[in-house]
């Protein structure tokens, strides 16, 4: 069986508290859609992080 493999990017340039909360709220979302958290990277210079899903 092949898995399908999904990339999120999330930003925010407000604040960390604002990102932190929009990668909580994407992760609950896409598990309960059925797919499995894979990595969830965040790039240093930016309030950006990176969320890897597979199904």
């Amino acid at each position: 069986m092949r898995k399908e493999f999904r990339v999120i990017k999330i930003s925010d340039n407000w604040s960390i508290e604002k990102l932190r909360k929009k990668v909580e709220d994407t992760l609950n979302k896409s598990s309960s859609e059925g797919w499995e958290i894979v990595d969830i990277s965040y790039m240093a210079n930016l309030y950006t992080a990176m969320v890897t899903i597979a199904k």
